[in-house]
């Protein structure tokens, strides 16, 4: 009697269906490299055919671009120094001194007393510059026809040394753009105006002790020099 069964052990390459199967595995083995994809590259998560630009999404990204410049726009307008009231109180000229005066020296006016200070190179100059021409740092309700200095007879610096009264002596030595410029600072008061006496104007309550603090720390520091040097 023959034989007829298929003996698994016995079956390999040679079947004509295994071979067929093998040769299957390996072409869908090979075309996985061939076309440079492979199991863990998941090109169906970046080539979805669901994931489409709407118009929607188009807007949205023009609302943020737009958004942003106007959050720009808005944060320069901020901190841009504004200068209309400021012009009409000090005048071109003296507006001109303070935004480019080449030397600035301190002066005690009244009671005060100390040496004349040069604020020339001194950390902080641009922003008492700044304070002096930005117009949102004085209560221009106060303005009047009077000297800044009007009460300072009557103060006396106290026991810390702090200046009462001050000027501001502002030259252009090299360039020669403009004359000097005085400007007289009452700090107890917060009353500043120029030294012509023609009028004045109180700085705000925020402004009023930056300056007397600035002030009062460049003296001491000089008054500390002068002591090293002795």
């Amino acid at each position: 009697m023959t034989d007829t069964s298929i003996d698994p052990a016995t079956d390999g390459p040679d079947d004509p269906v295994n071979a067929d199967d093998s040769a299957g595995s390996d072409n869908s083995a090979g075309s996985d490299h061939v076309g440079g994809t492979t199991p863990e590259g998941h090109d169906d998560k970046y080539n979805d055919p669901r994931a489409r630009i709407t118009k929607r999404g188009v807007w949205m990204g023009i609302g943020v671009v737009v958004f942003g410049i106007v959050g720009a726009a808005a944060s320069i307008y901020a901190r841009r120094t504004r200068l209309e009231q400021t012009t009409r109180f000090w005048g071109p000229e003296t507006i001109e001194a303070l935004q480019l005066a080449e030397r600035v020296e301190l002066i005690a006016r009244g009671d005060s007393e100390f040496d004349p200070v040069e604020l020339t190179a001194t950390p902080g100059l641009g922003h008492l510059r700044r304070a002096l021409l930005d117009e949102r740092g004085f209560d221009w309700s106060t303005e009047s026809p009077e000297s800044a200095l009007e009460y300072c007879g009557n103060r006396v610096s106290d026991s810390s040394g702090a200046p009462k009264c001050v000027q501001l002596r502002l030259t252009d030595p090299t360039a020669h753009r403009f004359e000097q410029v005085e400007i007289d600072l009452d700090l107890a008061g917060g009353w500043v105006g120029p030294s012509d006496g023609s009028r004045r104007v109180q700085a705000t309550d925020w402004v009023q002790p930056k300056l007397r603090n600035y002030f009062a720390t460049i003296i001491d520091v000089q008054q500390k020099r002068y002591d090293f040097r002795d």
